[in-house]
């Protein structure tokens, strides 16, 4: 948790290939993940984005709310399971991958992110055939809620 909230609040940082640390340009963002709640919900993002980097699906299927909802780079939308059979299936599967977050707020018990990611399929990866150029630029609202132990 704290090693993400050190790596927002130096946002001029900037992610290695195949890195999941988030950064930010927001002072504002800076601010907000000194709050637990966002802090933690970043610290989840992270140990997702690592589990998804380095491959580890069985991590990144243990990772996932059971009511998840995502839309996916295919231009549809994944629940749980359907999310973690891509990543099993290697269509999710990055060689770079940069989060920005541009906003961190609550409104009520739930954490809002908003942010970018710039990521480049790995080679051979199905996300990475023709239809999709080779750096892909994609936005995103994320919602937290903190359920069960905490996660």
């Amino acid at each position: 948790m704290q090693m993400s909230w050190v790596l927002l609040a130096c946002g001029a940082l900037l992610a290695a290939p195949a890195s999941a640390a988030w950064k930010t340009d927001n002072p504002q963002v800076a601010v907000a993940v000194k709050d637990r709640r966002i802090a933690d919900a970043l610290a989840t993002v992270g140990r997702i984005d690592r589990a998804a980097l380095a491959d580890d699906h069985a991590a990144f299927a243990a990772l996932l709310a059971d009511d998840l909802a995502v839309s996916n780079p295919h231009n549809g939308v994944s629940v749980r399971g359907a999310t973690a059979q891509r990543d099993a299936a290697d269509r999710i599967s990055y060689a770079r991958y940069e989060p920005t977050i541009d906003y961190a707020g609550l409104r009520g018990d739930m954490v809002i992110l908003i942010s970018e990611e710039i990521v480049q399929p790995k080679e051979g990866d199905a996300a990475g055939d023709h239809d999709v150029p080779l750096l892909v630029h994609r936005r995103f609202t994320d919602l937290w809620m903190s359920v069960g132990n905490g996660n």
